[in-house]
C-alpha cells in the first residue's frame, strides 16, 4: 500500500505539473490568486463571524446582566453579614418564577466571594462550594462574562434535564454603599434568538467578504490580463519584427554569398588575364633577351672588354624578367579558385591541404571529422579561401613550423581550426594596421566569414596561433 500510495503521489505530481505547464501565464496567476484570496477570504470570514459571535454575546449578556442585577442586587445585600435571609430568598423565588424575568431566565445561582452556591433553583446545590476558576473567578473580580455552555459542569445537571445548549452569564453583586463585590451571579438564557441574530450578523459578514474577495479577485486578473495581454502583442510585433529581421538577414547572406561568387569570377579573370597577357610578354621578352645574348657573347670579341659588362647586364636583366614571370604566374596561381562546386565538403578541405603543400613543400597535419558532404558554393568557397590564407600566412611568418587544421559539424555549425607553432603575434594591432600584408590577408578572411552569418577568432601567443572560424550550414544561402 506505501509503494502504490508513493507512486500515486508521485503520477500526481507529473500531472499537476503537466497541467501547470500547458495553462497560460493568467490562467496560472488566476487560480494562485483565486486559492490565495479564497483562504484570505475563510481567514478574515472566520475571524469576523467570531468577532460577530463574541460582540453579539457580550453585548446581550451585559444588557441582561444589568436588567437582572437591577431586580436581584437589593435583595442580596445581606450576603455580606451571612446567609441569605428567608424572606429574600422567598422573593427571589417568586421573583424568578411569576415575573416576565422568571419567563427569560432557565436558570439561576447566586454564589459568594468563597466559591460556594447560597442560592439556586436547585436547592440541592444550595451549599456545595466549588474552586472560583475560568468565567465565576472573573466575575468575583468585578467582570461580567458570558457564552454559550453545553452544560457538561457537575452544577449543570438540572439543566441538563431540559435543554442541550444555554447562554451562560455570570455578573458580580456589588454592596450599594461601597461598591465591594460581595458575590456573583449565574443565570442561563435560552440562545435560540441570540444564535438566529449571530448567524443574522455572520451571514452578512460573510456576503461583505465574499463580494470584497470576489471584487478583488475579478479586479486583479482583469489588470493581469490587460497585462498579459499588452505583452502578447508586444511579443508578436516582436516576432514580426524578429522575422522581417531574419527576412533581411537572410537577404543579405544571399547577397553576401552572390558577392563571393562574382569576387571569384572577377579574380578567376584577372588570374587568366595575367597569365595570357602580361605572362606570355614577359616569356617572350626573356625568350628573346637570352637570344640576344647569345648573339652578343658570339660577335663580340673576346678581347673587347666590354663583353663582361654586357653579359653581366644580360644576365641581370634576364633574371628580373625570370623572377617577375615567376611572381605573375604566382599571383595568377593565387587568384584563379579550382573547381569547386563538383568537389565535397571534405575534398574541398584535402584540396586546400594539397594545393599548399605542392606550393610550398611543407606538411600540414589535417583532422576532419563527421561534416556533411554537400554545401552551397559560396560555403565552399570561403572554406578554401580560408584555409588557404591562413595556411599562407602560417608559411610565411611562422616558417611552417607545426602546421595543423581540423574541421568539425555539430548543431548546424562548421568548426575550422588552422594553427601554428610560430611565435605569434599581436592580433588587434595587425589588424589596426592598413598597410601590411597580413593585414589585408586577416581582415579579408573575417570579411568573408562574416558575410556568410559566421564568425572569425584569432588567439596568438609565443607558442603559436590558431585561427577558428564558424560558419553556419544554412540552405538559404545560395
Amino acid at each position: 500500500m506505501a509503494v502504490d500510495a508513493a507512486a500515486l503521489a508521485r503520477r500526481t505530481r507529473r500531472l499537476a505539473s503537466a497541467l501547470a505547464y500547458r495553462l497560460t501565464l493568467v490562467q496560472r496567476f488566476a487560480l494562485v490568486s483565486l486559492a490565495i484570496l479564497v483562504a484570505g477570504a475563510f481567514i478574515i470570514g472566520t475571524y469576523v463571524a467570531e468577532e460577530i459571535e463574541d460582540r453579539v454575546i457580550a453585548r446581550t449578556s451585559a444588557i441582561t446582566a444589568l436588567y437582572v442585577d437591577s431586580f436581584v442586587s437589593p435583595r442580596l445585600q445581606e450576603m455580606s453579614r451571612g446567609p441569605i435571609p428567608t424572606a429574600s430568598r422567598s422573593e427571589l423565588d417568586r421573583l424568578l418564577t411569576d415575573s416576565s424575568l422568571g419567563q427569560e431566565i432557565a436558570s439561576f445561582k447566586v454564589w459568594d466571594t468563597q466559591g460556594r452556591i447560597v442560592y439556586a433553583k436547585d436547592a440541592a446545590l444550595i451549599g456545595q462550594q466549588f474552586e472560583p476558576q475560568g468565567q465565576l473567578a472573573a466575575a468575583l473580580t468585578g467582570k461580567v462574562q458570558a457564552s454559550i455552555s453545553d452544560l457538561k459542569e457537575k452544577e449543570n445537571r438540572l439543566e441538563r434535564r431540559e435543554w442541550d445548549r444555554l447562554l451562560e452569564t455570570y455578573a458580580p453583586i456589588r454592596k450599594h454603599e461601597t461598591g465591594a463585590i460581595i458575590g456573583a451571579m449565574e443565570f442561563y438564557q435560552d440562545p435560540s434568538d441570540l444564535e438566529s441574530e449571530i448567524e443574522s450578523s455572520q451571514r452578512k459578514g460573510w456576503i461583505i467578504v465574499g463580494f470584497s474577495t470576489a471584487g478583488m479577485y475579478l479586479l486583479l486578473v482583469g489588470l493581469v490580463k490587460s497585462a498579459s495581454n499588452t505583452l502578447a502583442s508586444q511579443h508578436r510585433h516582436l516576432g514580426q519584427l524578429a522575422q522581417e529581421n531574419e527576412r533581411l538577414a537572410q537577404r543579405v547572406r544571399r547577397a553576401a554569398a552572390r558577392k563571393t561568387e562574382t569576387d571569384e569570377q572577377l579574380l578567376k579573370r584577372i588570374a587568366h588575364d595575367l597569365h595570357d597577357g602580361p605572362a606570355q610578354d614577359l616569356g617572350l621578352a626573356l625568350l628573346r633577351i637570352r637570344s640576344l645574348r647569345q648573339g652578343a657573347e658570339t660577335h663580340l670579341s673576346q678581347a673587347d672588354r666590354q663583353v663582361q659588362q654586357i653579359r653581366e647586364d644580360f644576365q641581370l636583366v634576364e633574371t628580373a624578367l625570370a623572377d617577375a614571370l615567376k611572381e605573375v604566374r604566382e599571383i595568377s596561381s593565387d587568384l584563379h579558385l579550382p573547381e569547386l562546386a563538383g568537389l565535397s565538403l571534405p575534398q574541398v578541405v584535402e584540396k586546400a591541404r594539397l594545393d599548399h603543400e605542392r606550393k610550398t613543400g611543407s606538411k600540414v597535419a589535417t583532422a576532419i571529422g563527421a561534416v556533411p558532404a554537400s554545401a552551397s558554393l559560396p560555403l565552399k568557397i570561403a572554406v578554401y579561401r580560408v584555409l588557404q590564407e591562413a595556411l599562407n600566412n602560417s608559411y610565411r611568418h611562422a616558417g611552417a613550423r607545426e602546421q595543423r587544421m581540423s574541421i568539425s559539424h555539430s548543431d548546424g555549425w562548421l568548426s575550422l581550426q588552422a594553427a601554428d607553432g610560430g611565435p605569434g603575434f599581436d592580433p588587434p594591432e595587425a589588424e589596426a594596421n592598413q598597410k601590411a600584408r597580413p593585414v589585408l590577408g586577416l581582415r579579408g578572411m573575417r570579411e568573408r566569414v562574416e558575410m556568410l552569418g559566421g564568425a572569425l577568432e584569432i588567439t596568438s601567443g609565443p607558442r603559436g596561433t590558431t585561427i577558428s572560424v564558424r560558419l553556419p550550414l544554412e540552405s538559404d544561402v545560395r
